[in-house]
Parts: structure tokens; sequence; C-alpha cells
């Protein structure tokens, strides 16, 4: 394969990446929490732990650090967060903590990809 070619296949991946991220803020641009605040306004914190939420679609706060690289005891305080603002509902299943977007902006939400 010349440099040439191979120049090509990058800059094909790299437009395929920003269409894919584009798509992603378009969608999360429609995505709004029950009070009509965009979900891209929360803060840092809470947006890494919603979209590790996101990738996981439904699991514990375990499930959710290990997507996000944080602490599980940090995942769960801010899962709590999200669920008093209505972002995340939350169900038990024995002793663990199920948490899972709410159903009006998993409909909406892009799939993210790894």
């Amino acid at each position: 394969m010349t440099l040439e070619e191979t120049m090509r296949r990058i800059e094909r991946k790299l437009e395929k990446i920003e269409a894919d991220i584009n798509e992603m803020k378009s969608r999360m641009l429609e995505s709004t929490k029950p009070n009509g605040r965009p979900l891209f306004s929360l803060p840092d914190h809470l947006r890494k732990t919603a979209i590790g939420l996101m990738k996981v679609r439904q699991g514990t706060a375990s499930d959710v650090s290990k997507s996000t690289g944080r602490a599980r005891a940090v995942e769960s305080g801010y899962l709590n967060q999200l669920e008093r603002q209505g972002l995340v509902r939350s169900f038990r299943d024995g002793r663990r903590k199920i948490f899972s977007l709410q159903e009006n902006l998993s409909d909406r939400i892009p799939e993210i990809r790894e």
C-alpha cells in the first residue's frame, strides 16, 4: 500500500468519526430532561456518568465505573444525583441497585460505540 492510499484511508476514517460525533451531538441536543434542560448542560462529572450509563444501558454503579474509569463509590453518588434530577431510574435486584436511563430519554439517545 502506498503512502497516498494510506493517507486516503485515514482521511475516510476521520470523516466517518467526525460524522458520528456530529450525529451524536445533534441527538444529544434533542435529548432533554423532563424540565427541558438539555443533557449537554449537565456538569462534566455528571455528563461523564450519564454517558457511561448510556454505554452499558442498564447496570450497577460498578458497571458504570468500568465504563468511566472512576471509582464505584464516585459513580454511585453521581448516579443517585442523576436519579434525583429525573434523568435516571433505579430498582433493586436483591442487594444490587440497578440503574437505567428514563424511558423518555433512552428512546432518543444515540447508540454509543466503543
